[in-house]
């Protein structure tokens, strides 16, 4: 049986975010150079939620419970160690991209992003597994403390529509 291992060099997760809603990525490591992706990484834990909701019900007619599925409400969940450029952006005036931005930015100015998880390796090798999908960046909390001197902030992406999921490839 194979394992996605996470814990040698060049297999860490990555959260890669583009303000490029229009062009879903399909996974295709040729295509990468075409999106401004912003590479959110030195994550200490991501939490991937594919929760698709149930309706019970119960009726005359049967002893037992009826069951239908509802929309699914996704969230991807981290936390991420803060590095400058990539939580703030460039601070250049007028962004337009998500490294422009910066985490921080695109959640402060609730700008839709598209979102690639690779789990355990960059956007760029093929055979890496993926979730994709587009959201909004929400819950960020930058914290720091004298036992703990590197700031550290949770990030949730909320899920709009449809959380895909593949395997890079040439």
């Amino acid at each position: 049986m194979a394992r996605i291992t996470v814990n040698t060099t060049g297999k860490q997760p990555h959260i890669y975010l583009s303000t490029d809603t229009a062009n879903a990525y399909t996974g295709s490591v040729a295509t990468v150079s075409g999106f401004d992706f912003l590479d959110v990484e030195c994550l200490q834990d991501i939490t991937i939620t594919n929760s698709t909701g149930v309706f019970s019900w119960t009726d005359f007619c049967s002893t037992d419970m009826n069951k239908i599925t509802t929309p699914a409400d996704n969230s991807i969940e981290t936390n991420m160690v803060i590095e400058d450029t990539e939580f703030f952006g460039t601070l250049t005036s007028g962004q337009s991209t998500a490294p422009e931005w910066g985490v921080n930015g695109l959640s402060a100015n609730k700008v839709e992003v598209q979102f690639v998880v690779v789990m355990d390796g960059e956007i760029d090798v093929t055979g890496k597994y993926y979730y994709q999908g587009l959201g909004y960046i929400t819950s960020i909390a930058p914290t720091v403390s004298p036992e703990a001197p590197i700031w550290v902030s949770p990030m949730t992406i909320a899920v709009d529509g449809i959380l895909s999921q593949g395997t890079t490839v040439a």
